[in-house]
């Protein structure tokens, strides 16, 4: 059996590590090891991660580190990681318990070039009381290229922990990110390194990952200046990575609409940023019209076109 390091950093998330070393802990799939990182944290984590090394020194390697960011210590995760595959995790949510053992057997039965997905879904509290999110992204891809494309165009995503990755696939593609500060997209400009690198993408139907609906102090809700210009550079190294590999009016296409999106989200807030992403999207030099939103903001788009849509929206919230 190949060992699979399950990579978990932590900061100041004590009133919901336990579940999530619980779910972690009880999976199925018995040669894993748990990698914990503590990020600096200051509410009590670290005593609680520290009780479940104790509990558990055959299992799990905690290491405790000053606070640098998501992204720097998941890539001290990666380094201690001793596996042949690799499964992230954030420190609020759950995996169902056959998770890992299904998407080995999966990556086993084609080769370790792919990348495995499952199904996630949301939950508050209570993981009794979820709710399905009904993404077209949850299926098979014959390349990592096309489970972007589909991303990117429809405006869906594939949470962190719903990957399992084998080593060689992160080292070709890199660590995460260390320079985006304060990115709420670490792990999107992460894995699309990775799909790049993949040569397809195996879904599982039967595991899960339990999503915790972010609160406030969530990082991915944190929408300063710096965080949305590096929320942009994450979306600008969408475009270098996926380019280098594949120019083409389709990668175009799909690109324009990541950038569209960013406006959508931003609007009417930093206009700098706003106006890069205008000029990012011109520099694509795609001439078809693009929509993105919901059915009726798309209607409303094409009638007064995508900016007008936006001031609409806005005034009506």
């Amino acid at each position: 059996m190949q060992l699979v390091s399950i990579i978990i950093p932590v900061y100041n998330k004590a009133a919901y590590i336990n579940e999530t070393l619980e779910s972690a802990l009880k999976q199925t799939y018995s040669n894993i090891e748990l990698v914990l990182v503590n990020d600096g944290s200051t509410d009590g984590s670290l005593d609680i991660l520290k009780k479940y090394a104790e509990k558990f020194p055959s299992k799990i390697n905690l290491i405790d580190s000053k606070n640098k960011g998501v992204s720097a210590a998941t890539n001290l995760g990666i380094q201690e990681a001793k596996g042949d595959y690799i499964q992230f995790l954030d420190a609020d949510d759950l995996l169902s318990p056959e998770k890992i053992e299904k998407q080995v057997a999966l990556l086993n039965d084609n080769n370790f070039e792919k990348i495995a997905s499952c199904e996630w879904v949301l939950f508050k509290d209570d993981i009794q009381k979820i709710s399905q999110v009904p993404y077209g992204i949850f299926k098979n891809f014959e390349s990592g290229i096309d489970c972007l494309l589909r991303a990117w165009n429809h405006q869906e995503m594939m949470q962190t922990a719903a990957w399992l990755t084998h080593r060689s696939l992160i080292e070709k593609a890199g660590g995460w990110n260390e320079d985006l500060v304060k990115n709420p997209n670490p792990d999107g400009e992460f894995f699309c390194r990775v799909l790049i690198h993949s040569k397809g993408v195996v879904f599982e139907p039967e595991g899960k990952v339990y999503y915790r609906i972010p609160g406030e102090s969530n990082v991915s809700q944190q929408r300063g200046h710096q965080a949305t210009l590096s929320l942009l550079r994450s979306y600008q190294s969408y475009e270098k990575v996926i380019l280098s590999f594949e120019n083409s009016k389709r990668i175009k296409v799909a690109l324009k609409k990541v950038y569209q999106k960013f406006i959508y989200d931003v609007f009417p807030n930093f206009p700098d940023l706003i106006k890069e992403s205008e000029t990012c999207i011109k520099a694509l030099e795609v001439s078809e019209k693009t929509y993105i939103g919901g059915p009726k903001f798309q209607r409303i788009s094409k009638i007064i076109g995508f900016k007008n849509a936006l001031r609409l929206k806005r005034f009506f919230q």
